[in-house]
């Protein structure tokens, strides 16, 4: 029987700031990357990591943005574009339901600089318009 299912992390941005850095000699020596290969590997397993665009305030003075991903990484990401994809979540953690009052310029200027970054970083191939935006609930206009 062919099993398959839907896998995504949400708010993912302390792994790329992690990886940015500790700069590893490759993606796959960091924890989390490490093991999602391991597990696509062996299982299949395809998996979308859901972006802040940056760090939140509430953590302090460790500011970091998706601009301050090197892009050392590209070919590894480019490389497995079609199991490990990036997508659009929100700017930061808070506040709690970011969108439901967003305009659509909000949204989209949000979702273009997320794009570009990722684009930048990890390749066109790494990015998915599957969308799950950061505590799901979005305005009408957004």
């Amino acid at each position: 029987m062919n099993k398959k299912a839907y896998f995504y992390i949400d708010d993912t941005i302390w792994v790329l700031r992690d990886l940015a850095r500790t700069k590893p000699k490759s993606l796959f020596d960091t924890p989390l990357f490490s093991v999602l290969k391991k597990a696509h590997d062996e299982y299949g397993l395809k998996t979308q990591l859901n972006l802040f665009y940056r760090t939140d305030y509430f953590y302090g003075n460790d500011e970091f943005s998706l601009a301050d991903v090197p892009d050392t990484y590209k070919d590894e990401f480019e490389a497995s574009s079609d199991w490990l994809k990036l997508a659009f979540h929100a700017k930061q953690e808070f506040p709690d339901y970011p969108h439901i009052n967003a305009t659509y310029e909000d949204i989209r200027d949000l979702f273009q600089a997320i794009e570009q970054e990722v684009f930048r970083f990890a390749g066109k191939a790494s990015f998915t318009y599957g969308v799950c935006p950061h505590w799901v609930p979005v305005s009408k206009a957004g």
